[in-house]
């Protein structure tokens, strides 16, 4: 995701701004006054030259903040915030004062952003007089900085007449998992609004107290669907035993997410345990839910428990219509039989999707069937598919490393870097320290754009084996332009004992790559766009949030007006939280050739809104997804760019590997 060449980060618009999209700008943008001036349109450019750039220009961005005019202030505040950078706190402290609520409450979101706990005196003193919209952008701020004195405030706001308030409050001490906290959101499981409930269920999930159970198993009985998904969430992620029962009670439940996370819970309950009791209950929604997430989960859930019982539900299974269920029968047919599901994984060979058939031969793998170790071998060598190598690779990782060293080594230098970067992590999972040696040279000489994903994985592994002979390279790694490589580079040193050097600032870096030639290439803001995504199973209609989240609204237009899209499908659809697509090679690792600015917002990820898939702060590109449910711990951390406005209905039949196209209206 990374020009590796000369290791520099080009993050590529298109992309600019259609003379459409400028048009459209100055009859629907928050910032019309703005647009209608050439003065106006050369600051908003100017802004968001900075933004792309990351940096402050020696502190020409501040100047903005001075202008008489709220609209300026309000977005330079939004720019400030997307840089992240702390030392920039000071600048924005007194924004907290500003006259216009608007630019106070970014002012509050950005520093929440940054996470500078400078910031946390002033955050709880914005508090006086405030608006309730106000105090939940303060009360989020604070969640993401946290600390004693913010829980401590989040706290008392557990007590406040506003049902939002107190919502927000308890999200924020989720996010900021205070230990002192834990008592306060146990009894805040009995707020008279369902709403809070549904958020202190899940914002107990990271709680560590042995009142958990008694506390949420009641709840699961709740009258709000909402209430009893979260709870049954976190009974599962904490691996309450005393839920078993209760939770299978949940799986007639007529809400689809309450039943996706009640299966989903019991296999993380009983992972392992090869427990017959939750086999018939599960196996009978595989074999009769109307809903293929509801099957998809089922599926995975009963490889979790691994009883054989569970066998005859998940053979029949692999003839399900839905790509997904198919895809999880088999890699659980394999985890629960070992080397006699070979016979039933056999027969996803032949499926008609790629997708199914990768899984069937990476089950080979899981299943540690040795008998097909000459198979994978011949088609992670052979074979002409990326997709399917890839696989074939994945399945070589669940073997001895004597058995699958050399073949693995040999693919570091396959044609297809996610098939090197999928040796790399098998190399890891097979403990093939012997190819330590390999592992060092493909780094050098894996330089292209793509190859970062590879560089990345390759610094992780190495950090594994704690190999002290890779000094010198994660010394010359400190000086890469990408941030995630540094970042790793300085895990290495820490692991074999080395001392991390001075190195320079993300600011640096960036200041080194700026160009005022990007400037030409973004866009200004323009309001609402409507958009299409067409399916098999109808239309999905979405509203694109051109103020909020400006290139990445601009960037998805340009790609769906160049046919970018057409024919591409969700290649990711996981139960009760989001479908993913837009992915050129059909397997989640592409992108659209560059890279964009992550814009994080104050938008919410609720059910069905519109985010930019990523692998880091500002490695987004084309690949977009929409939630099922809502999301909260997305907030601030992927960029919202849109919502669903109609076709939901459409959004929860989706399946992987279903073809879309995308239509923007003029």
């Amino acid at each position: 995701m990374k020009i590796h060449t000369i290791k520099i980060v080009v993050v590529c618009g298109l992309l600019a701004a259609s003379s459409l999209m400028r048009a459209n700008a100055e009859s629907t943008s928050r910032y019309q006054s703005l647009l209608a001036t050439s003065g106006g349109r050369d600051s908003l450019i100017s802004l968001a030259l900075w933004e792309d750039s990351r940096i402050t220009g020696d502190g020409r961005l501040f100047r903005y903040l001075q202008s008489d005019n709220p609209l300026i202030r309000l977005r330079t505040v939004e720019v400030i915030g997307r840089i992240q950078d702390p030392q920039d706190v000071p600048q924005l402290l007194p924004y907290l004062e500003d006259p216009d609520e608007r630019v106070v409450r970014e002012t509050a979101f950005a520093l929440g952003q940054i996470g500078s706990m400078e910031a946390v005196p002033a955050l709880i003193t914005a508090n006086q007089g405030a608006s309730m919209s106000l105090t939940v952008t303060l009360a989020e701020a604070l969640g993401k900085i946290g600390g004693a004195e913010a829980a401590a405030f989040l706290e008392e706001l557990l007590h406040a007449f506003n049902w939002e308030i107190r919502a927000a409050a308890v999200l924020a001490l989720a996010r900021a998992e205070h230990p002192s906290s834990a008592n306060a959101l146990l009894i805040a499981i009995h707020d008279g609004d369902p709403r809070v409930v549904a958020f202190v269920a899940y914002a107990l999930e990271k709680v560590e107290s042995d009142r958990i159970a008694k506390t949420l198993v009641p709840v699961l009985k709740n009258e709000n669907p909402l209430v009893r998904s979260y709870a049954a969430r976190t009974l599962g992620k904490q691996k309450m035993e005393a839920a078993v029962k209760p939770l299978l009670e949940l799986l007639s439940d007529p809400d689809i997410r309450v039943v996706v996370n009640a299966i989903q819970a019991l296999g993380l309950i009983l992972e392992d345990s090869k427990d017959k009791k939750a086999v018939d209950p599960v196996g009978h929604v595989l074999q009769k839910h109307p809903s293929h997430h509801a099957r998809k989960a089922a599926a995975t859930a009963l490889g979790q428990v691994r009883h054989k019982q569970a066998k005859d539900f998940l053979v029949q299974s692999t003839l399900d219509k839905s790509t997904g269920v198919r895809i999880e029968s088999y890699k659980s047919l394999a985890r629960i039989l070992g080397e006699q599901s070979s016979m039933f994984i056999a027969g996803g060979l032949n499926d008609s999707e790629d997708l199914v058939r990768a899984a069937a031969i990476e089950s080979f793998g899981i299943a540690e069937d040795k008998s097909r170790l000459e198979f994978l071998i011949t088609t992670a060598r052979k074979d002409k598919s990326a997709i399917i190598r890839s696989a074939a690779v994945r399945g070589l990782g669940h073997f001895d490393k004597d058995d699958v060293s050399e073949i693995l080594i040999e693919k570091l230098n396959d044609d297809d870097w996610v098939v090197a970067a999928e040796s790399v992590t098998a190399i890891g999972e097979s403990e093939a320290k012997d190819a330590i040696p390999a592992l060092i040279d493909a780094y050098q000489n894996r330089t292209e754009r793509e190859d970062v994903d590879v560089c990345l994985e390759i610094l992780k592994i190495l950090k594994q084996f704690k190999a002290k002979e890779t000094e010198s390279l994660a010394l010359g790694a400190l000086s890469d332009p990408d941030k995630r490589v540094r970042e790793a580079a300085v895990e290495l040193l820490n692991a074999i004992g080395k001392e991390v050097p001075a190195v320079k600032s993300d600011r640096e870096f960036y200041e080194e790559m700026f160009s005022p030639k990007r400037r030409a290439k973004l866009s200004l803001p323009f309001g609402i766009r409507k958009a299409t995504i067409e399916t098999d199973h109808g239309a999905i209609e979405i509203e694109l949030f051109g103020d909020d989240a400006i290139q990445t609204a601009a960037n998805f237009v340009a790609l769906a007006e160049s046919g970018f899209y057409e024919n591409l499908t969700f290649h990711r659809v996981v139960p009760n939280f989001v479908i993913q697509g837009g992915c050129p090679r059909g397997d989640g690792w592409g992108d659209p050739g560059y890279t964009i600015r992550s814009e994080f917002n104050q938008y919410h990820y609720g059910r069905g809104y519109v985010g930019i898939a990523h692998a880091g702060k500002d490695t987004g590109g084309s690949q977009f997804f929409i939630t099922l449910s809502p999301q909260p711990h997305l907030d601030g951390r992927y960029t919202i760019f849109g919502r669903v406005t109609a076709g939901m209905d459409v959004v929860d039949k989706v399946d992987q590997g279903d073809k879309f196209k995308i239509f923007v209206a003029d």
